[in-house]
């Protein structure tokens, strides 16, 4: 096994008592690991795909008993503490790949549909995710109570990544002032949307705009057009403007840290022959100068939706997953973020994720280009 996978991975602390402890907690976590970015979706298949390859992992594991069984894997991923699983992760993921800098950061909730106890009157487990738009992986998760609770566990994820030099980006549910002063305070700029969620600077910044629309107000306004996509019989194109929040000192609530514009992004939509118009609202600490750049982060952080969240959905069932245990959830999630990452760096072999983990299961070869660092 890599020397730099058992530096990384050799400082989880093992949950186990010593008598319990028949099988290596490196070998259960690589076994896990492995199986994750081949499509395994529980603690069975996890089990099936280690007895299916046992010669391939033999070859560079301990296996001092065998392969695990699934009760084993399942009792081991329960007692890890998620929160130092995921740490090593990325650890691990940066001491063996090159990571481009950071640009977008796209924060947002998803919740694991299939962890619910209805019978407890439990709801899924709500988890916040960090996305990388420049490396296309995810950098953390933390785990809510539910879904307004986004609102406090936002800003203890922040504080768990570097976000210096970066642009977060969040939906309306982010837009609170801790959460704002704390990307501030991280040496970060952010762009964040507006609903009536925050009331008053909604309809501050929509009257704005009004206001600038009729020529009412002396406010200069930054212009942008994004270029036009075209997919799927439909044609879109975005337009934003921007207005200098400086130059509505007394209008616009002085309380958000490092509020530099309001923006208006306008989508046209062209579909089945029909024309039409929607427009969004948002904050940023970026400067009004600087249009084009805001209108990409913003595209950008659909990402977290198009390349995290429904990458989890589709390609790994993520709401078919029904393990319910809290840190068995977490791990298994969080595994399936990693693998993802993993699948998406390797270049090696131009699919989508689907065909690459059924290529993964049916050639070591393959899977061992993707893991060619352990």
């Amino acid at each position: 096994m890599n020397s730099i996978f058992v530096e990384c991975f050799g400082t989880i602390e093992d949950p186990r008592v010593d008598r319990t402890k028949k099988h290596l907690l490196l070998d259960i976590i690589a076994l896990g690991l492995c199986a994750v970015i081949a499509g395994a979706e529980g603690w069975e298949e996890i089990e099936d795909f280690g007895q299916a390859h046992y010669a391939w992992f033999d070859g560079f594991l301990g296996l001092p008993n065998g392969i695990p069984s699934h009760d084993t894997i399942a009792r081991v991923f329960s007692a890890l503490n998620p929160d130092e699983f995921q740490a090593t992760c990325m650890n691990w993921f940066e001491q063996v790949r090159s990571l481009e800098p950071e640009t977008v950061i796209a924060v947002d909730g998803k919740t694991l549909r299939g962890s619910s106890r209805k019978r407890k009157g439990l709801k899924g487990l709500h988890i916040v995710n960090a996305w990388s738009c420049a490396n296309g992986i995810s950098l953390g998760q933390l785990k809510v109570a539910d879904k307004s609770n986004e609102i406090t566990a936002v800003p203890k994820l922040l504080k768990q990544l570097a976000i210096k030099g970066a642009i977060v980006t969040l939906d309306a549910m982010g837009c609170q002032e801790e959460i704002i002063s704390d990307i501030c305070d991280g040496g970060a700029d952010y762009v964040v949307a507006l609903k009536g969620n925050q009331g008053e600077l909604h309809e501050a910044v929509k009257d704005s705009f009004t206001l600038a629309d009729k020529g009412a107000m002396a406010l200069t306004v930054s212009h942008a057009t994004d270029e036009i996509n075209a997919d799927h019989g439909r044609v879109d194109q975005r337009t934003i403007e921007v207005i200098d929040a400086c130059a509505l000192n007394g209008f616009i609530d002085s309380r958000w840290c490092k509020l530099s514009s309001l923006i208006r992004v306008t989508l046209h939509r062209e579909e089945a022959n029909t024309i039409q118009s929607e427009q969004r609202y948002y904050i940023s600490s970026l400067t009004s100068e600087a249009p084009l750049t805001i209108l990409r982060a913003i595209r950008q952080h659909w990402q977290i939706e198009n390349c995290l969240h429904w990458s989890l959905d589709v390609s790994f069932n993520e709401d078919g997953c029904r393990v319910r245990d809290e840190n068995a959830a977490l791990n298994l999630s969080w595994m399936r973020k990693f693998a993802l990452g993993l699948l998406k760096k390797n270049k090696s072999f131009k699919a989508s994720i689907r065909r690459k983990q059924r290529k993964a299961a049916a050639c070591t070869d393959y899977l061992t280009r993707i893991i060619a660092e352990i």
